[in-house]
């Protein structure tokens, strides 16, 4: 897995290539943790367009970034999700619990 960042337009962007699974997860929890914790950006933004699977380990993960972001009210936006993650989100109707863009810059707007 790997993972950079950037800040476009006041949003804090992490970019996520590879898969979001059990074997990755402590690394990718203590970088989006660092980014809430450190950023003081209104708006967190996980790219997902370069992830082709993610375990439940992974949602995990989102899950408690969601946590994390609300209690220090910051943003988070998901974007560029493949049909293969889309698909898990989907099944566990995780859809209603975040803010989902198709691409990367539909959710910087």
């Amino acid at each position: 897995m790997e993972i950079t960042s950037e800040i476009k337009n006041h949003s804090k962007i992490v970019h996520l290539i590879g898969n979001l699974d059990v074997h990755n997860t402590h690394k990718i929890e203590s970088v989006f943790m660092d980014q809430i914790k450190t950023g003081n950006s209104p708006v967190l933004i996980l790219d997902l367009s370069s992830v082709e699977f993610i375990s439940s380990a992974g949602l995990r993960i989102i899950v408690a970034a969601l946590r994390e972001c609300k209690e220090k009210d910051v943003e988070l936006r998901l974007a560029g999700i493949k049909p293969a993650v889309k698909k898990v989100f989907d099944i566990i109707d995780m859809n209603s619990m975040f803010s989902i863009f198709e691409t990367l810059d539909s959710a910087i707007k």
